[in-house]
């Protein structure tokens, strides 16, 4: 079982890597054909609240699905299951239909109140765009549930490719359409998330799903799936509301806070949407067959192995990001009119937002078990403490240390909101092999901690000596070599702490080498 979650995880995580590569080329093909203006302002508020559902709605409805399905795949009930899938892509398709056609009445509305500062020309564009793309959103809930449905039957590969999959048909768009005007993009987003829910649909088939033009909203289990989505839903937009917060607090602050928590932020997360994200999704679907099959000590390692493996990535990833802060920061934005200074603040905001990367990612963990356990009330009520937390902890800190004082209030609300959930799920599993799970950490933090010493002194001995130069290719083979080296001293520290992970990790690598030198 480890072993499987192990390798299920390694393949989704090179698929993230894969879509986060693309999601970049979207946007430098979109920063290129159309730059920085007002047509990218209207094109980006447009696309905020698709963006937004999918972010947020696209992960509740997965997380409610996947526990109701499993069930009674479990139990053998797998008519049952497909019925109850079917009952729900019918409500959701119709309700984000309903949605959908009150937005493109009150698209004018939306772009008034969103984004009141915007002249008449720039309204009118997205206010035009914004009806385009609208209909995305219906698409999305019904995408995200198929995804739900997939990872129910322990199917990942293609869900998990459909961003990069939808990357790809905005690039073409953009590449084969964007010469005749910015509309063209708006209908390219909205055909990628056509894509990306055709995409998994000969999947679907595939794994035996069944359709049934059911609409019983009172079945039971119905009924409990749609009353858990909205505590799942505000739960899940914990994170997103810590970025609300940053922004209301950083108005007041200097010029550019805002850009630099935001430049930082989607540092910070990039190897939280690459590995974090994949082990939480493979875990998932175990961990609620766990739940119903009253397995409580299996969930409880289950959930240990998934927490030890994000920590065994997001600690040294973290570690890296803090000693390379400045020369990544400068790398990849300090060109045009971001300069010198704007690398700084983003630098400074991304240290401390990488004090809490651990927990955000064990929180992505937890929370599934607290889900598969069927209590969705627990991350509800902690998520709202700490974004209490968080605005408590952001006032004392601002006058301190400006804008990297709110990213450090992030991290410290995360750091409670994960110990808390962490504690509390004493409630319900009679282990939760805390000193396994020590031990784990203790020989990732050690290994982090030499991969940040190894990456900042070779960093800085580089500059000094071999490359002392201050061009862009220069900045890049140094920033290379000292990830390299901190990887290979993070690699070597596990390997000869015996990381009960590693392990299987290069099993798994050794055995898909058999594989192909086998064919």
């Amino acid at each position: 079982m480890s072993r499987s979650i192990t390798q299920a995880a390694l393949v989704i995580m090179i698929i993230n890597i894969m879509s986060r590569l693309l999601g970049f080329g979207r946007e430098a093909v979109i920063a290129n054909e159309f730059g920085a203006t007002y047509l990218t302002d209207a094109y980006l508020l447009a696309y905020t609240l698709p963006y937004f559902l999918q972010a947020v709605l696209g992960m509740a409805l997965v997380s409610s699905i996947v526990p109701v399905v499993t069930k009674h795949l479990v139990q053998g009930e797998q008519e049952e299951a497909w019925r109850i899938a079917s009952i729900t892509l019918n409500w959701t398709a119709l309700f984000m239909l309903v949605f959908t056609a009150c937005g493109m009445l009150g698209a004018e509305l939306l772009v008034k109140v969103t984004a009141p500062g915007f002249d008449e020309v720039t309204a009118g564009l997205a206010t035009q765009l914004t009806m385009i793309m609208f209909p995305s959103v219906i698409f999305m809930g019904v995408a995200q549930l198929i995804t739900g449905i997939l990872n129910a039957r322990k199917s990942f590969a293609v869900a998990a490719f459909a961003p990069a999959f939808s990357s790809i048909i905005i690039i073409l768009a953009v590449i084969f359409f964007g010469r005749y005007g910015i509309q063209y993009l708006a209908w390219g987003t909205l055909f990628s998330f056509v894509g990306a829910l055709l995409i998994q649909l000969p999947v679907l088939k595939k794994v035996g799903f069944r359709y049934y033009w059911a609409w019983d909203i009172r079945h039971p289990e119905v009924k409990v799936l749609f009353y858990n989505l909205l505590p799942i839903f505000i739960g899940t937009a914990v994170n997103q509301i810590y970025l609300m917060i940053n922004r209301f607090f950083a108005s007041g602050l200097a010029e550019g806070s805002i850009s630099a928590l935001n430049y930082a932020s989607k540092l910070m997360n990039l190897p939280m949407g690459i590995f974090a994200l994949a082990i939480s999704t493979v875990i998932f679907p175990t961990l609620s067959e766990q739940s119903f099959q009253g397995n409580r000590l299996e969930l409880g390692k289950t959930l240990t192995r998934g927490i030890k493996l994000v920590l065994l990535i997001t600690l040294p990833a973290a570690a890296g990001l803090m000693a390379l802060k400045t020369p990544i920061v400068k790398l990849l934005f300090e060109r045009g009119v971001f300069d010198a200074v704007a690398t700084q603040m983003t630098a400074d905001a991304l240290f401390y937002f990488c004090v809490g990367m651990f927990a955000m990612a064990m929180i992505m963990v937890i929370t599934r078990a607290y889900y598969a356990l069927g209590d969705v009330r627990t991350p509800l009520y902690l998520g709202l403490l700490s974004i209490l937390v968080n605005v408590v902890v952001s006032m004392a800190l601002m006058p301190v240390l400006a804008h990297s004082g709110l990213a450090l209030a992030n991290s410290l609300a995360a750091v409670f909101n994960a110990l808390a959930m962490y504690v509390l799920l004493k409630r319900h599993l009679p282990r939760l092999y805390i000193w396994d799970l020590g031990r784990s950490v203790v020989k990732s933090l050690s290994g982090s901690l030499l991969t940040a010493v190894t990456a900042g002194f070779l960093y800085n001995l580089l500059s000094t000596t071999l490359f002392p130069g201050v061009g862009l290719e220069v900045l890049l083979i140094k920033v290379v070599l000292s990830v390299a080296a901190g990887v290979l001293v993070y690699a070597l520290s596990l390997l000869l702490l015996r990381e009960e992970e590693t392990f299987i990790f290069l099993h798994k690598v050794g055995e898909g080498i058999k594989q192909r030198m086998s064919k």
